[in-house]
């Protein structure tokens, strides 16, 4: 082929290639940030990670690029031109500024800082700023000015490295204005209100954080489009005085180790472990909360698909303005006002322990007077059980429906109240069982049966209380307390058959299933006989 064509042809497909890539150019880049994604962050070449919050950090910063300077701390130190800044020393009343349209990378070499008059760290302007930690740092921050974090930076900031970060403030600990990103080290905060913020976002891949807060332990603020938390991983110590993790858009946590505590007790201040105002989804991690409001909360949805979770609670311990959905997980409530709470609730899996001064697992949308856990009724909520193993200790209604509830599979226990003026089991609309195996007692007074079921389902109410462990059939079950009312659905108990209900070795009921939804008794205290609906809500 002569030579002059085939450099024509050469030329055009170069060109042809030039088009496609400037036409594709935004998918191209986005496609090759998420792949970065994953990267780690070295010292010689620091890989920013893009966030659920689209953050728009600089994803492929070429560090070899910029030039070393030493600076021996001695007073305020401004950086006026991007590159790398590598500190020593301390200064007793100074801070490093950063004032530049590039990029920059500040490296604490075991400095200490304290500033009287602004942050320790003030980003007034940068394109993106990294901080690395090596050693053991100390900032302090004693500044009544509105730049109100000891490390403050009103563009993307990322910190991470092996080193320990040690932070006092009069305001906040961590601030960034834009994304804040932490991919590891150690951090010691103690802040006169937040410990950790971000407004359009916080992400953790990990580290260590014991964080002591006058207010929130971590939160985002950007109350528009942004203001998301990832959590992927790390150990967290925080006791806060209002919340200790809280969003003002969604949080997303797929690993990580957690120790929350809040203290507030006013009425007006939230205190919650774990608050977003958007949806909250967990999938995996650790967590121990010990809370006075709520410990897990969400404006919006609540998703678990796995987890262990240890949660006191001074109000609910799971709670969702809509619907909450359990998939997987160990979770132990030891202490609540309500456990589980929303206006629907599935559960499809894992193993559920809750106890509770009121409702065990509340089905509310929230309309009345007296908010969630109030009397209004609504057909189209639901609690809905498809699977798992759930043990219910309630003071109030065990299971507590202002709609329906309904019940194909898993594993209910409930130990409902020793009063007539709540149940064991409590609904509005309808009680449909298809299958799985429910053993619920209380007392009498607001017991109720199902309304169908394709499964042999008996309600039984005695004339006597009892505290002992009974038998019907082949099931035997201990309750924790005292009971006069004995609720069972099980595949194991055949239509047409009689069993005797053995309570302590005696027998005192025996009772024919006819159908697949039995009651045998009379209720007595405020009810009549065994009947749908009818109790308080």
């Amino acid at each position: 082929m002569n030579k002059k064509i085939i450099i024509t042809l050469v030329v055009v497909l170069v060109l042809l290639i030039g088009c496609v890539l400037y036409l594709y150019k935004d998918k191209i880049m986005n496609a090759l940030s998420t792949n970065e994604s994953t990267m780690e962050v070295t010292d010689s070449d620091a890989i920013m990670v893009t966030t659920t919050s689209d953050t728009e950090m600089d994803s492929d910063i070429d560090w070899s690029k910029y030039s070393t300077t030493n600076v021996t701390l001695d007073g305020d130190y401004t950086i006026t031109s991007g590159g790398i800044y590598s500190f020593t020393g301390s200064t007793s009343d100074g801070s490093i500024i950063v004032n530049t349209t590039d990029n920059v990378k500040i490296i604490l070499n075991g400095v200490e800082i304290t500033s009287s008059d602004s942050p320790a760290i003030n980003v007034v302007n940068a394109k993106n700023v990294y901080i690395e930690l090596n050693g053991t740092n100390t900032l302090s921050s004693t500044t009544t000015s509105e730049l109100d974090g000891c490390i403050y930076s009103k563009d993307d900031l990322l910190i991470y490295g092996d080193g320990t970060l040690n932070i006092n403030s009069n305001y906040d600990g961590i601030v960034s204005t834009d994304d804040l990103v932490i991919k590891s080290g150690t951090y010691n905060i103690k802040s006169s209100d937040d410990g950790i913020r971000g407004k359009d976002s916080v992400t953790i891949y990990g580290g260590t954080f014991t964080i002591n807060a006058s207010g929130d332990g971590i939160k985002t603020t950007n109350e528009k489009e942004k203001g998301s938390i990832t959590i992927k991983g790390g150990t967290f110590t925080i006791n806060a005085v209002n919340d200790g993790i809280q969003s003002s858009s969604t949080i997303n946590i797929s690993d990580g180790k957690f120790t929350i505590k809040t203290s507030s007790t006013s009425s007006t201040e939230s205190a919650k472990g774990i608050k977003a105002t958007g949806d909250l989804q967990i999938s995996g991690g650790t967590y121990n909360l010990t809370t006075t409001d709520d410990s897990i909360h969400s404006n919006g949805s609540v998703s678990i698909t796995g987890g262990t979770f240890t949660i006191s609670s001074g109000d609910d311990g799971i709670h969702a303005d809509s619907t909450v959905i359990i998939d997987d997980g160990t979770i132990t409530i030891t202490k609540s006002y309500e456990g589980i709470e929303g206006a629907y609730i599935t559960i499809n899996g894992g193993t559920i322990k809750v106890t509770s001064s009121d409702d065990g697992i509340n089905v509310s949308d929230g309309t009345s007077s007296t908010g969630m856990g109030g009397n209004t009724s609504s057909s189209s909520i639901y609690l809905k059980i498809t699977g798992g193993n759930i043990y219910v200790n309630a003071t109030g209604d065990g299971l507590d429906a202002n709609g329906s509830i309904y019940i194909t599979g898993g594993t209910v226990y409930v130990d409902g109240p020793t009063a007539n003026n709540n149940a064991a089991i409590d609904y509005d609309s309808k009680f449909e069982i298809t299958g799985g195996t429910v053993i619920a007692v209380g007392y009498s007074g607001m017991a109720e049966n199902a309304t169908s079921a394709t499964q042999a389902t008996v309600l039984i109410n005695l004339s006597t209380a009892y505290s002992k462990a009974f038998t019907f059939g082949g099931i035997t079950y201990t309750p924790s307390k005292s009971y006069n009312s004995v609720f069972i659905s099980s595949s194991e108990l055949s239509v047409g058959s009689s069993y005797s209900l053995t309570i302590g070795g005696s027998t005192v009921s025996t009772v024919s299933l006819s159908s697949t939804i039995t009651s045998s008794g009379t209720s007595f205290g405020m009810g009549g006989a065994p009947s749908n609906g009818g109790g308080r809500r």
